[in-house]
């Protein structure tokens, strides 16, 4: 079965183009992320602003072309936590239409269940695996309970925190302590509906970005697929980063520029909930929502 597989994110949109056979990805053919940054904006105003629409239609029309050439059996495109914020979302339902993409908005739940899913296919022991996935508006956590999935979804995301707390470059100590404080609160309201974690694996952009900046090279599938990240060294680069002016930020080996200016909001969003979790290492996943969709076509 050939799966298009688009995870329009509220920083990113991604686009999985695969072959699923028993509910496993087996081959991809194309797997592709471009930063639109559509939640810009969104946390205080409650709308999309014209320009990320325009950066999102720019994204959406490649990639109907990308799809167009492969000729997918079954197209699925969920829009996630920015399109659940808004009150202007028919926006983005219209550019899907006209670039023949059926956009659907979810659930932070959903998500957190496809997150799961994606992270985990290839995996048989799921005995507490939890999985996390620091969004740009949102970040979701997930579990297992008597063999079923149990996640919650935290309306804390690199885009958004960026967009509250951070003023100033480089990002002070105040800023920080503001960030890490906040996200604490926003995650302890819903801690205690999360089953028993005992490792865990993060996806998404923040923890494939400090994949590749701590090993000082390109992003890879292969270099960044299973990666432990020690959350002490984490926390020592996300401090690192902080005292960084944004330039120098955008200049680092491994670093997407385009991600250099939310990546401590993100970094301290994966830090501070894993350490909430009683963790202190995190294994890195190349995989998500879009994986998840992939496999779980047949239920959507």
């Amino acid at each position: 079965m050939k799966v298009a597989a688009l995870d329009l994110g509220s920083n990113s949109f991604l686009l999985l183009l695969c072959e699923v056979t028993n509910h496993a990805v087996t081959k991809v053919f194309q797997d592709e992320i471009t930063v639109t940054r559509l939640a810009e904006g969104v946390h205080s105003n409650r709308k999309f602003s014209e320009a990320a629409l325009q950066r999102a239609e720019a994204c959406l029309s490649s990639y109907s072309k990308e799809i167009l050439k492969f000729q997918p059996e079954k197209v699925l495109a969920f829009a996630t936590s920015a399109a659940r914020d808004v009150t202007n979302k028919d926006a983005l339902f219209a550019l899907g239409e006209k670039y023949g993409i059926p956009i659907k908005v979810i659930p932070g739940e959903k998500e957190a269940d496809l997150t799961f899913a994606g992270a985990t296919y290839d995996k048989n022991d799921l005995e507490g695996v939890g999985v996390i996935d620091v969004g740009g508006g949102s970040t979701e956590i997930v579990g297992t309970e008597n063999k079923g999935v149990k996640g919650v979804s935290v309306d804390v995301g690199s885009v958004r925190l960026t967009e509250l707390f951070v003023g100033g470059d480089p990002v002070s100590a105040s800023e920080i302590s503001k960030m890490e404080a906040y996200v604490i609160e926003k995650f302890g309201e819903k801690k205690h509906l999360l089953p028993k974690i005992t490792n865990i694996i993060a996806v998404a952009g923040t923890p494939t970005t400090l994949s590749t900046v701590i090993q000082k090279c390109d992003y890879s599938d292969e270099a960044v697929n299973g990666h432990v990240l020690d959350l002490a060294e984490v926390g020592a680069l996300r401090d690192q980063l902080a005292q960084m002016p944004l330039n120098d930020r955008k200049n680092i080996v491994g670093m997407d520029p385009k991600r250099a200016d939310v990546i401590v909001a993100g970094t301290t969003i994966l830090k501070v909930i894993c350490e909430q979790l009683g963790m202190g290492e995190v294994i890195v996943s190349s995989r998500g929502v879009r994986f998840g969709m992939a496999c779980l076509w047949d239920q959507l």
